[in-house]
This record gives C-alpha cells, structure tokens and sequence, in this order.
C-alpha cells in the first residue's frame, strides 16, 4: 500500500494555506476490502491526507520563516467529522488553513470535498522537528530529510510555494 495519500497540491501561501488534490482510483489496495461490493475511501486515510497537506503547509511556513527545513509528524486530530463517503472515481479537493504556529508545532484546520460537498473536516496538530532532534532522532533525520525533500518536488510540480505572497 502506498501511503503517500495526495496526487498533488495546486496551491501553498505559506503561513496561510493550501489545496491539494487526491483522486480516490478503484486500483488503490484498500478498496479491495473496504468493503467488498461498496468501495469506500476508509476515513482514516482521508484523516491522513489532511494530515499530509497541512504538513506542507507548516513545512514551507518554517522555511519561509526561519529558513529552516522542517519535517512535521502529526500529534493530534479533533473533531473529525465524516459527511458522505468518498467512492473510486471522485477527485477530492482538500484545504488546510494554518490556525497558528507555536516553535515546534502548528495547528491546521482541514476540509475535504468532492465537488461542492464537504466530505471530512479535521482540526490537526503538527508537530515539526528542525534538527534539533526533540521529534525525530537524529539518526533519522538525515534520510527522511531527502525523502521529504522528494516527496515536495514532486507534490509541488510547477509551484514555487517559497515565492509565494502571505
């Protein structure tokens, strides 16, 4: 299973927000079990999108920031609201709105629909380590670092989120 849960962001205003995009596709694994006959996106992993595109968002309010590279982990999801499933086939629009930002954590507020539905809602908090080592060991860090790095380029094709105007 691939856990990397966005097809792409289309917009990053660091310290503000940003949108992304993830189209639910009847070859991803969980559909086989979740549930046989009626196909739907667990809600876990709309969670973790969220999760994902709000890491972004911190990730590039830090390096805007600070000039440092942050690797954000998620800490805690409130108020998680499910209001339709998501099925193979629909594109969702997903918006993380940067709440506030204390050193070492930012808090996000996530939407995702399909259309003009409203799907999930989530408040999330990231915790975020700079090479400090107080989330990440530092053993750790150098390779999710160069992963985290590739993972951007690749969401972001086409934005440059550092140029961007808060």
């Amino acid at each position: 299973m691939r856990y990397l849960l966005l097809d792409r962001i289309v917009e990053l205003v660091p310290g503000r927000y940003a949108v992304g995009h993830k189209c639910a596709a009847m070859s991803e694994d969980y559909f086989a079990d979740h549930f046989p006959g009626f196909p739907v996106v667990p809600g876990v992993l709309i969670v973790e999108a969220m999760a994902q595109l709000a890491g972004r968002l911190i990730t590039y309010t830090v390096k805007r920031e600070s000039g440092e590279t942050a690797l954000p982990v998620l800490l805690t999801v409130h108020n998680a609201r499910f209001k339709r499933f998501v099925r193979p086939g629909d594109l969702m629009v997903i918006r993380a709105e940067l709440a506030g930002m204390v050193e070492g954590a930012g808090r996000c507020r996530a939407e995702a629909k399909v259309g003009e539905t409203v799907v999930a809602t989530a408040e999330l908090m990231l915790g975020y380590d700079t090479g400090q080592g107080n989330v990440i060991p530092p053993e750790a860090r150098a390779g999710l670092a160069q992963w985290a790095e590739t993972v951007n380029r690749t969401l972001l094709a086409g934005l440059e989120p550092e140029a961007a105007q808060p």
